[in-house]
């Protein structure tokens, strides 16, 4: 009985010595891992700082000014320009709406709004346009579709 007791000890002796060897390889392992980790971060700050000091260097007004004179062609503002907020109407609102709709909106809208003169007779414009370039109404807000749900009905 003493010599199983010895030998279960020795194979769990053995067994302890292996799993802590597995231990101390796979910390080292990590060890490695965390200062490759370490250097990658110093590297990537760096590369930060580098491109900060890119973005800075790019963004000086003195730069920008220069870009926008020479690409953007834009005059300063004239009084007659500048608006106070009680000025401002809805169908100014409209006419920006109109101005950013897409260029075939303009002919649709150009055959919406035509109607028959007094002699039952549409202009000739219009009666060419609506006979060459049939175009469905672009509608750059469409309606939303509501569909009412079974709980709101209850």
């Amino acid at each position: 009985m003493l010599r199983f007791v010895n030998i279960s000890l020795v194979l769990g002796l053995v067994a302890l010595a292996y799993v802590i060897y597995q231990v101390k390889y796979e910390s080292r392992a990590l060890d490695v891992e965390i200062a490759s980790l370490g250097k990658e971060i110093d590297e990537e700050r760096d590369s930060i700082a580098v491109l900060r000091a890119e973005w800075s260097l790019l963004n000086r007004p003195e730069r920008i000014e220069r870009l926008a004179q020479k690409y953007l062609k834009l005059a300063p503002a004239k009084p007659a320009q500048l608006l106070t907020v009680d000025t401002v109407s809805d169908r100014d609102f409209d006419r920006a709406r109109l101005e950013a709709a897409p260029p075939a909106a303009p002919q649709s809208q150009a055959l919406q709004a035509a109607k028959p003169t007094s002699a039952g007779k549409r202009p000739a414009t219009v009666a060419n346009a609506q006979a060459t370039a049939p175009q469905p109404a672009v509608d750059p807000w469409p309606e939303a579709v509501v569909i009412p749900s079974e709980a709101a009905a209850q």
